[in-house]
């Protein structure tokens, strides 16, 4: 294999990397709080100052169930993923699908 085949094309910066190893998704992947679960409010439907939303925050909030929080957390990776702050290694059918199965879980509930 030659040297210019081992650089890959990274999706979660964007630029490539050798082997494929970007060090933005090592970093990222913590198990904690993290910048792909924030999103800036800058002007709040209501009115007043803006602020930082964040998805946990959302999903406590609302007490929403496992199924509900997984669903919401998808979807909220997804958006953001097109604005280029996705989840390391995650890509837009993996959140589809995820959204998809705990979709279903919930009409499964209902039915």
């Amino acid at each position: 294999m030659s040297e210019e085949e081992d650089w890959k094309w990274c999706e979660v910066c964007h630029c490539s990397h050798y082997n494929g190893e970007c060090p933005e998704s090592r970093k990222s992947l913590t198990g904690g709080s993290v910048d792909y679960y924030k999103v800036t409010i800058d002007k709040p439907t209501s009115g007043g100052t803006a602020y930082v939303a964040e998805c946990n925050d959302i999903i406590e909030a609302l007490n929403m169930t496992y199924a509900e929080g997984n669903a919401f957390k998808a979807v909220w990776r997804h958006a953001l993923a097109r604005q280029g702050i996705g989840k390391p290694g995650n890509t837009p059918l993996y959140d589809a699908e995820k959204v998809e199965f705990y979709g279903r879980r919930l009409v499964d509930l209902w039915t």
